[in-house]
């Protein structure tokens, strides 16, 4: 129980842990994935192996509970799980692609590998879990061994029921970090093995050095591109191409994008809706002084904010409350009231407010038998001994209970409606002092609770807070609607759209690379099947309405390419490459007529030309030359060929022709150390070897195929 609250307690920390994690939660169930299967939906292919769509659920089910377990419960929103369906696909990905990889090279993951990372205890995973010391706050490997021999030798016949599902749902959680560290530690090995390869030698050792130290002074004469017009150079469809053919392998994508277009529709409240609203939030209010049953009342109110009968810290109750707490008289009703922050329509009363502890550590007992009598006696007979000085950790011991005591804080509880049994239960525990021992008789069963500490005390507010997000009505949405229906039926091409949707009040979106690994339209939730509508569209396409968002969007699409998987046409890139090829042709006009300049004071005579002095240029780092402005790596290697005084021939930038003078080289003030360079070196080398760049790479030639979209 109390590991159980540590791993709740860290919560957020986990979940960040688990997105980061490198490998598939479950690594049999990834291997089981990728075998074939007849008869069955794939959602995708990897190397050939396809991937099944019910297992790749399954998969991505069992990493939800595991987050869930995590945080304590309650449901995940839409981006949440749409993250977790992409971190379960990249998991299989990289599983497959890595697992192959190892398997050629003999790379495994033993046994007694595995235990040395625990009982080093440094991987975050480990760290970030709950199996913690609760001296150091460390995690103890000692710790996880007790509870898994706990685990395997616990007694189902006499543990309490909840006791047993915590220990299995923990049990559960440690297989889920046992299976990350295996495919982390086979991930670590193989990336080792890739930066292992990377060597230097002591004369690479000595040019770098040389590269970074040794440093110049130059002047320069550049005559820039675009002082030559345009006008005067002519582009061909073939200077393009020949552009384009240099570069194809940049060009090339592994999967199928469509461009589209589309028209987002926020269907928002009108002024009618708001002034009705309005007039229901006040009905409500004037209830709030003689409801007989405030839970009812604020369930009935449609409220924002769930009604306790257990009293909340100020971190409990809107920040709106909040800001208004001074300005209520005892228990008056305030509001209705507008809050532009959250756009919502309040009011609230504070039933009663109380100097409570924020946090108490407790422990408790729990007697439960199917014969009334006897559950009272033994629970009578179990209080009667705690008040006469008996030992709690020895009675809990000796009824198979928890023994160390356990935290709750108000933030583990607020923001629950909460009444009945929880509320007696939370409002026993936060009304006790240290020391305190209450038997309580609820829920069919007893409970022998002890405050063992508590932290100092703090305003807790009992209130019923009416709070309404203020929301369109029916005939508002069949407005907006109607006069979308309206458009898209006089324009039925995307053409039509384009020249008409700015008249008609409407804008439209582009989108140049849509992916079907997307999960959104223009980070519209709720928009998959207008995701599926689009990859089987064909271009010039425009679509239905789709409804989307929380019901409050309305979106139409419309294809205006499809990108096909492979090479990307050339025409795509005809801008980018006519700008370079201008320049390429401007470089051979100015070269011919820069042929014949001897002197530096010549070069300074050209028509159209910019000088200045680039100080503290080294072979190690491009020029940077602002006149043009333009980073020139050519003139590093140039300079370094060039003696003082010298002038060099006419040199083609990125951004002009250049002539340049060295005035001066010199050396830095560093010393060469031969043993220092080749460390340098190395870890240049290996900076970029990392899990992401290899699975990249790996992905990029693995022939991965992905469509989830089909399916999720």
């Amino acid at each position: 129980m109390a590991t159980l609250q540590s791993i709740r307690k860290h919560g957020a920390f986990l979940v960040i842990i688990i997105g980061l994690a490198l490998f598939a939660f479950i690594a049999g169930d990834a291997a089981k994935v990728l075998q074939p299967h007849q008869n069955s939906r794939n959602v995708g292919e990897i190397n050939g192996n396809k991937i099944d769509a019910q297992l790749y659920q399954e998969m991505v089910e069992e990493y939800t509970q595991a987050i869930s377990f995590v945080r304590g419960g309650g449901s995940l929103t839409e981006a949440e799980n749409a993250q977790i369906k992409d971190e379960v696909w990249n998991t299989i990905v990289t599983n497959e692609l890595v697992g192959e990889q190892a398997k050629k090279l003999g790379l495994t993951v033993t046994t007694a590998e595995l235990q040395a990372v625990i009982k080093e205890g440094t991987d975050p995973l480990l760290t970030s879990s709950a199996f913690r010391n609760q001296t150091t706050g460390q995690f103890d490997s000692d710790v996880l061994m007790k509870f898994l021999a706990d685990y395997a030798n616990m007694d189902t016949e006499v543990m309490p029921a909840e006791y047993i599902d915590y220990y299995h749902q923990l049990y559960n959680y440690w297989k889920f970090i046992e299976s990350n560290l295996i495919s982390s530690i086979l991930m670590q090995k193989y990336e080792a093995l890739i930066a292992g390869a990377q060597l230097t030698n002591p004369v690479a050792a000595e040019y770098n050095f040389n590269a970074r130290n040794a440093h110049a002074e130059v002047a320069y004469a550049v005559v820039p591109f675009n002082s030559v017009a345009d006008s005067l150079v002519k582009v061909s469809n073939a200077d393009i191409k020949k552009l384009y053919d240099a570069k194809k392998e940049l060009y090339k994508q592994p999967s199928e994008t469509r461009a589209v277009k589309y028209i987002d529709v926020t269907v928002v409240p009108s002024q009618a809706d708001r002034a009705e609203l309005l007039k229901e939030v006040a009905e409500y209010a004037g209830q709030l002084t003689t409801a007989e049953d405030l839970a009812a009342l604020i369930r009935l109110a449609n409220s924002a904010v769930a009604y306790s009968e257990v009293p909340v810290s100020s971190n409990g109750l809107p920040e709106d409350v909040v800001a208004r707490l001074d300005s209520v008289n005892g228990s008056e009703v305030y509001g209705p009231y507008y809050n532009q922050e959250d756009d919502t329509y309040n009011a609230f009363q504070i039933i009663a407010k109380a100097q409570l502890p924020d946090s108490v550590q407790y422990r408790q007992i729990q007697v439960v038998d199917e014969d009334a009598t006897r559950a009272q006696e033994l629970a009578d007979s179990i209080y009667d001994a705690l008040k006469k000085g008996a030992d709690f950790a020895e009675l809990a011991a000796k009824y198979n209970q928890a023994t160390d005591p356990v935290w709750i804080a108000s933030s583990h509880y607020e923001g629950a409606s909460l009444t009945g049994d929880n509320a007696t239960y939370l409002n026993t525990i936060f009304g006790m002092k240290k020391g305190d021992i209450q038997h309580l008789n609820i829920g069919g069963g007893h409970l022998i609770i002890e405050a063992v500490a508590t932290t100092k005390n703090i305003d807790k507010y009992t209130a019923a807070v009416i709070k309404r997000p203020a929301y369109f009505s029916n005939d508002t949405y069949a407005e907006a609607y109607n006069k979308l229906s309206a458009f898209v039926a006089d324009n039925q091409t995307l053409a039509d759209m384009e020249a008409n949707a700015e008249e008609a009040g409407f804008r439209l979106y582009p989108i140049n690379e849509l992916s079907n690994a997307a999960h959104t339209i223009g980070g519209v939730q709720g928009t998959r099947e207008a995701l599926r509508w689009a990859f089987n569209a064909e271009k010039g396409e425009v679509s239905h309405i789709f409804e989307a968002g929380e019901n409050d969007h309305l979106l139409v699409v419309a294809v205006a390419d499809i990108h096909k998987a492979g090479y990307r046409p050339v025409e795509q890139f005809a801008d980018m490459f006519r700008i370079q090829a201008l320049n390429d042709k401007k470089a051979d006009k100015i070269m011919a007529d820069v042929k014949n300049v001897k002197t530096m004071q010549e070069a300074l005579a050209l028509n159209g030309v910019k000088a200045d002095t680039l100080r503290r240029v080294t072979f190690a780092s491009p020029a940077y030359v602002s006149k043009v402005p333009a980073s020139e790596p050519i003139l590093s290697g140039a300079i370094a060929t060039l003696e003082e005084g010298q002038l060099s021939a006419p040199i083609k930038g990125n951004g002009g022709i250049y002539f340049i003078e060295v005035i001066k080289k010199s050396q830095g003030a560093a010393q060469y150390d031969a043993a220092t360079e080749q460390q340098t070196l190395e870890a240049a080398a290996t900076r970029n070897i990392n899990s992401g760049t290899i699975v990249n790479e790996l992905y990029r030639k693995g022939n991965v195929v992905d469509n989830r979209y089909i399916f999720f």
